[in-house]
């Protein structure tokens, strides 16, 4: 790797919604995860080790940090910098893939055919790339500190402001898009964009890429009124949540778990913690989800 470069990182932020997502998941799957790293108990780091990603997840990190590669060079290039400062698409999955292992290895060529056919797609489209990667935050009512990492900030040809997720997804159907409509990464990310642009904010899109075959969509999914003017109050109940699960942590207190067809078995599989919740935690490794 050369240290000159910039790799962008694509990971999570600091107090992001699949923090929350997780704990309003099972009180139990974020005691043995984000809990334990939160408690000083655990690294991050360990935690991932206990709960090492499917091959889906590993695939959209993969292409996350190609993606960020493709527009970091062009917004270079938009404002008359050096894009070698940044490493080249396929040099940054590459590098990311190795931190996967034999797994990441699978999974490189499938990301890498497919951001390469979604930069030709694109290659003639007209917008202003204003950033990369940046993390955004905001304090509902004053407290509760909520951040997102925007995949892709732009303003479009009419002069408009869109915050873009990029998913990389097996294929592009009807069902994939509807997933995104209670999604609340998506609704923290309305937030954030109305928050900083106001009325330049046209919304956010959900940028698919289907490997399977490779074809691409950008749209902004249905709009979700109730659960967006909501969503505030629904960070605020989950870290109280959150507090309350963090003291029964502290003090070596079981938290309880949710046993359900649906939340045990996802459609990335079995849930980390499968095991663990059927025989005890010395079954320290699940089947990744």
């Amino acid at each position: 790797m050369n240290s000159s470069k910039i790799l962008i990182d694509t990971g999570p932020s600091r107090r992001g919604f699949h923090r929350l997502e997780a704990h309003m998941r099972c009180a139990r799957l974020y005691a043995l995860g984000y809990g334990r790293a939160g408690s000083g108990g655990e690294t991050a780091e360990m935690s991932r080790r206990r709960f090492p990603p499917a091959s889906p997840l590993v695939r959209g990190s993969i292409g996350h940090v190609g993606m960020a590669h493709l527009y970091a060079r062009l917004r270079a290039v938009q404002r008359r910098e050096d894009p070698d400062a940044y490493y080249v698409p396929t040099e940054a999955m590459g590098i990311v893939a190795d931190s996967f292992g034999e797994l990441g290895q699978e999974m490189l060529p499938i990301a890498s055919r497919t951001v390469r056919a979604y930069a030709k797609h694109y290659a003639r489209e007209n917008i202003e790339v204003l950033g990369v990667e940046d993390e955004e935050e905001v304090n509902f009512y004053d407290k509760f500190l909520y951040t997102a990492r925007v995949d892709l900030e732009y303003r479009d040809r009419s002069g408009k402001v869109w915050f873009a997720d990029h998913k990389l997804v097996n294929k592009i159907e009807g069902k994939v898009l509807s997933r995104y409509v209670l999604s609340g990464q998506f609704l923290g990310l309305a937030h954030l964009g109305a928050r900083k642009w106001g009325d330049a904010f046209a919304g956010v899109a959900v940028n698919l890429l289907g490997v399977n075959p490779i074809s691409f969509v950008r749209v902004a999914p249905d709009p979700a009124p109730w659960m967006l003017e909501r969503f505030p109050e629904m960070v605020a109940l989950t870290e109280e949540s959150i507090a309350r699960t963090e003291q029964l942590i502290s003090v070596g207190r079981n938290t309880p778990a949710s046993p359900s067809e649906f939340l045990c078995y996802t459609p990335y599989g079995r849930c980390p913690a499968f095991e663990m919740c059927r025989w005890g935690e010395s079954h320290d490794i699940g089947t990744p989800m």
